[in-house]
């Protein structure tokens, strides 16, 4: 099986989100899938959406694909809690780093269908640059995976910080422990020269800096 990797516009939708999963680029094999050469019918029998081509890993599923001028964009649903589950989900997990925009990659994993594969040629060369080698213009749908090579560290650090996911979770499932986050937070207390001690009211530090630290992550306003 083929795979071929991009970095897609995701659109939120209700559900889930909608993307580009492939168009006729080259990509870094020297090969270029040809959207119009799309065969679904085998993806759409059972439309699974994956985490990385983990196949122990469904995340959700596609609603629908169109064919567009320029690729392929597909609808996809995240698999949604299940009544009674507790704990960490690891869908919801991936909706949100999609929807914090950490993740903006989709991968199609695909197989060439018979007389679509050809080396290429001069033409091909002129069209998507020197260094293509391979051209399907005919190919099979396999699966559809939700893509973390393109994560942006900054941005997973900023979701944790806003409690968008956690940082165990992080650790977990993509195996990458964020760097320490350090807030400085400045306090001002209120001035007491000429006041009389038991007009001045009891400060409570440890609650100030916990409401100036949860101003700092966004979650006070």
């Amino acid at each position: 099986m083929n795979r071929k990797q991009l970095s897609a516009k995701f659109a939120p939708t209700a559900r889930g989100f909608t993307a580009t999963i492939t168009t006729a680029t080259l990509d870094r094999d020297g090969e270029v899938v040809i959207p119009q050469g799309m065969d679904a019918t085998e993806f759409e029998a059972n439309p699974v959406l994956f985490w990385n081509h983990d196949y122990n890993q469904p995340v959700g599923k596609c609603l629908a694909l169109r064919r567009e001028p320029a690729g392929i964009v597909g609808e996809f649903a995240f698999a949604q809690r299940p009544e009674g589950f507790e704990g960490a989900y690891f869908p919801e997990f991936v909706a949100s780093l999609v929807a914090q925009g950490v993740v903006r990659g989709v991968s199609i994993g695909y197989m060439p269908a018979e007389g679509g594969t050809r080396r290429a040629t001069v033409e091909d060369r002129k069209r998507y640059g020197d260094t293509v080698q391979t051209v399907f213009s005919k190919w099979k749908l396999l699966e559809v995976s939700v893509a973390p090579l393109q994560a942006n560290p900054d941005a997973l650090v900023t979701a944790i910080s806003k409690g968008a996911v956690s940082a165990a979770d992080a650790t977990r499932w993509l195996g990458w422990t964020p760097p320490a986050v350090r807030h400085r937070v400045e306090i001002t207390l209120p001035r007491t020269e000429g006041v009389s001690k038991s007009a001045v009211p009891p400060i409570d530090i440890v609650q100030i800096a916990r409401r100036e630290l949860s101003r700092a992550r966004g979650s006070l306003r």
